[in-house]
């Protein structure tokens, strides 16, 4: 059995609430709605939202960028965190990171929305709620800064995107790649001096390797993607043919 005391979760890229439910039914954490690799819109994405809130898996959405107007209707939509990409400086996190908090922390704007039942809870939405912000780590200059991302007082914690991180070096899904894997670990290490969460997205739907980065200590994973797993159980079937 795998250790459930790191929260897992799945990652959409359909825009299809038959996918949401496949993968919250099986008892993902949460969901992770991606925006900027699909074409999933904000209405699709509200829908998804509704249908993983329905097995408790906790909807989160990944920005196509850090467009703080639409991080705030995600958030009104009903999304419970926020995945930033690219994030490489704290300046530029912090400046996104004010619209996804009401005053005075921040200046997201209040309207009545899904997100408080259209004003019917209205008061403890706005005392209670706060966003999960996570900055993914994707580059070098990402990780030449890190220490300094990481001291942003929006910030959750961070996560890790190994395709992209692994491209800005010049090796792309070269993963047992030494330079990568010197990276990741300068990454981590940050995060734990800095007390905030980590986080990898296990974009392989293989077992072993989601045990793996559990034994790595990761603070919460990202299992596969629905159309990447579909694939994979599809395969092979040209050699039985």
């Amino acid at each position: 059995m795998l250790d459930r005391k790191t929260p897992i979760g799945g990652w959409q890229q359909l825009p299809s609430l038959q996918s949401t439910v496949a993968m919250a039914s099986l008892g993902f954490d949460f969901i992770v709605v991606d925006i900027e690799h699909t074409s999933i819109t904000t209405q699709e994405a509200e829908a998804i939202f509704i249908a993983a809130e329905r097995y408790n898996a906790a909807p989160y959405v990944r920005l196509p960028c850090a467009d703080p107007y639409l991080a705030r209707r995600f958030l009104d939509a009903g999304a419970v965190g926020i995945l930033v990409p690219v994030v490489e400086s704290k300046e530029d996190f912090d400046e996104f990171a004010k619209h996804c908090f009401f005053s005075s922390r921040g200046k997201r704007g209040l309207g009545l929305v899904r997100a408080n039942l259209w004003g019917a809870s209205l008061e403890d939405y706005v005392k209670g709620f706060s966003p999960q912000i996570i900055a993914q780590i994707e580059t070098r200059k990402a990780a030449d800064n890190i220490e300094k991302i990481l001291t942003s007082e929006y910030l959750n914690g961070i996560m890790i995107g190994p395709y992209d991180l692994s491209a800005s070096l010049g090796k792309p899904a070269a993963f047992e790649d030494p330079e990568f894997k010197s990276m990741v670990s300068k990454i981590m290490g940050a995060a734990r001096s800095s007390g905030k969460g980590v986080g990898y997205h296990q974009v392989e739907p293989d077992h072993q390797a989601l045990r793996k980065r559990i034994e790595e200590g990761y603070d919460f994973i990202a299992f596969g993607t629905d159309i990447v797993a579909m694939r994979r159980a599809l395969n092979g079937f040209k050699e039985l043919n």
